[in-house]
């Protein structure tokens, strides 16, 4: 394409249209094939990454919520009873065991 273009800015539209017109032919239809090309790749490389990103994040919120359901019922840490009045009943919902007074 580069090679075709350098000759067609060398041509004479005036002097030379016959081949001046055949060049223009020959570079309307490789920038043609190139753009086609071009939109080709760009659709190939958007579906690789919306495929990529969604694996992503399938593992990384898959796992975390697994992780969350397979230790549902082991505490992180204890707060010492009363601290949050009569609202730790509440806070402590859905899976946290019933505190120890």
């Amino acid at each position: 394409m580069l090679k075709l273009k350098a000759e067609f800015s060398q041509t004479s539209s005036q002097d030379e249209f016959a081949k001046w017109a055949k060049l223009r032919r020959k570079l309307d239809k490789g920038m043609a094939d190139l753009e086609k090309l071009s939109s080709d790749i760009n659709y190939k490389a958007s579906a690789f990454e919306l495929v990529f990103k969604s694996i992503l994040f399938a593992f990384v919120y898959g796992s975390q919520t697994i992780m969350m359901l397979w230790f549902r019922k082991s505490p992180v840490f204890y707060l010492p009873p009363g601290w949050f009045g009569p609202a730790q009943r509440f806070l402590s919902l859905p899976f946290a065991p019933a505190a120890l007074e």
